[in-house]
């Protein structure tokens, strides 16, 4: 019996025994689940500039266009019209020095004496303004481009064309005061006149010194061409009664048309 249940238990662990060895163990390895892709979508923006416009250099024509500069009258012509590349020269025909100025900033004040000139050539097309300094006096230059038809002439009155076709100085030594009591009297001394014709065509003149209602003195010439040009002084001394001395020019086929004289503390 004894015997029996030894049997039995031995039994029991070879089964065991057996049985453990055809359980075959195996190393079981995580496959992690594949994360579903994130699509990245890269937009590329590639920054339109504006193309900058190019102006074209422009070529100097080599023309020039003379205004002239007056104190009192300030720029003859005060319109001018002119097409890029095309020089421009100011010139100072008056006794007293001037200040061009550019109400555009195109150069800096430049101070011009007596027959002093300055020129500037003008690349753009536009319309430009210019200025005496301390002085309400204005002009204007007007740049077509190039290529462009001739503008037509501007129609100006007989007596601003005389303005343009004469250039005048009229300077006279300050007035002596002869006044006492009552009676006003001035002492004219000396005066000096100067005519120059700037167009082609002969001019006939009549020349007249005048105060008041008083004609002091007269003069007839003929200015011929281009260039032309009369210088006089006066014939004698005047009392006159007022500071107030004109010089009158009665110029053939214009209206008559008056220059007053500039007192000066001595003529050169």
């Amino acid at each position: 019996m004894v015997q029996s249940k030894s049997i039995i238990f031995i039994t029991v662990i070879w089964l065991a025994v057996i049985l453990s060895g055809c359980v075959e163990e195996k190393n079981i390895t995580a496959v992690p689940t594949p994360a579903t892709p994130v699509i990245t979508t890269t937009v590329t923006v590639t920054a339109t500039s504006t193309p900058s416009v190019i102006v074209p250099e422009v070529t100097p024509t080599g023309n020039g266009t003379q205004i002239k500069l007056d104190s009192r009258r300030g720029f003859i012509p005060d319109i001018q019209t002119v097409r890029a590349g095309d020089e421009v020269v100011w010139d100072n025909f008056d006794t007293v020095t001037v200040t061009l100025m550019s109400n555009d900033g195109l150069f800096d004040a430049k101070s011009l004496a007596y027959y002093q000139r300055y020129g500037y050539i003008f690349n753009k097309p536009g319309t430009y303004t210019f200025s005496l300094e301390n002085r309400n006096l204005n002009g204007t230059i007007i740049v077509i481009p190039q290529g462009s038809p001739t503008p037509a002439p501007s129609i100006m009155p007989p007596e601003k064309t005389l303005f343009t076709t004469l250039y005048v100085t009229a300077r006279m030594e300050t007035l002596s005061n002869w006044s006492s009591g009552n009676e006003i009297k001035y002492g004219l001394n000396s005066f000096k006149v100067d005519i120059l014709n700037q167009q082609n065509d002969p001019l006939s003149i009549k020349a007249q010194i005048i105060s008041g209602d008083q004609i002091l003195e007269e003069k007839s010439f003929v200015l011929e061409k281009l260039g032309s040009r009369v210088e006089f002084s006066n014939e004698k001394g005047h009392f006159v009664n007022s500071t107030n001395v004109t010089l009158r020019l009665l110029t053939q086929g214009y209206p008559p048309i008056e220059y007053p004289f500039i007192a000066v503390d001595q003529l050169n």
